[in-house]
């Protein structure tokens, strides 16, 4: 997923300038990776119907969206989907994503063949989350690389042997991957590791994990964190062991 292209546009989304400015940077991206369609995509078809967006694309457009594609220009086509409507695009293609926050932004991660990713969030900060986990470009700022999402590098080193571990196909959704993750997160704090939990889904996707399975492995970790005690590892297999390699950096 690194080699996306990911834009976040900071400007206000009911201006003409948000909006003309998100679909330049898409058909800039096209231009670059060959991909030939623009899917704008929002929460809603109502979104796109009863918003300032339907304003700001004029009432020819909105029609001719409902009925199937509109020829840009620049030649690439643009498509609208909602978070309902979206498959996996068949051709290569840049997502607009319009209204972006964390929900929307993980479902585009999520998404196979697509190239480039442009966000507008409603709201200022809805969108950082998604900035920070990968180092998008930020129109009107200097490009800074993705961020340290966990800063502890034995609980990196372990969530890196569970992300080896588990079907990432499925996430924790087998039980004995749930196992062997609920055993990983209750050893780091039993040990006395901060909470990775703010970063963890973030640092999930960005390693390789579905949004849907991280939200899990998100939701596990809070779990253990908001446990009143530390939990016991007396019933675990090589809990010390696997610890020790974590802490010396061991597979």
């Amino acid at each position: 997923m690194t080699d996306i292209i990911r834009v976040l546009v900071p400007l206000d989304s009911h201006s003409a300038e948000a909006l003309q400015t998100a679909i330049a940077y898409a058909n800039a991206i096209c231009e670059k990776t060959g991909a030939a369609d623009i899917i704008l995509l929002t929460h809603t078809k109502q979104q796109l119907d009863h918003t300032s967006l339907s304003r700001l694309l004029g009432a020819g457009t909105i029609r001719a969206l409902g009925k199937g594609t509109v020829n840009l220009d620049s030649g690439v086509r643009l498509h609208a989907e909602t978070m309902r409507t979206l498959s996996w695009p068949p051709r290569n293609s840049v997502l607009v994503v319009y209204y972006a926050e964390t929900g929307i932004l993980d479902l585009a991660d999520g998404t196979r063949n697509v190239v480039g990713v442009v966000a507008v969030p409603d709201v200022p900060g809805e969108a950082d989350d998604w900035a920070k986990r990968w180092g998008v470009i930020v129109h009107g700022e200097e490009r800074k690389g993705p961020a340290l999402l966990i800063e502890d590098p034995v609980v990196v080193r372990a969530l890196e042997t569970l992300t080896r571990m588990v079907n990432l196909s499925t996430g924790i959704g087998h039980p004995r991957d749930k196992d062997f993750a609920d055993e990983t997160l209750r050893i780091l704090r039993a040990k006395g590791h901060p909470d990775p939990t703010p970063n963890i889904r973030s640092w999930a996707i960005r390693n390789g994990w579905k949004p849907e399975h991280a939200v899990k492995l998100e939701a596990l970790s809070r779990k253990i964190w908001e446990l009143k005690g530390k939990p016991s590892l007396a019933k675990f297999y090589n809990a010390s062991e696997r610890y020790d390699r974590w802490r010396r950096g061991e597979d």
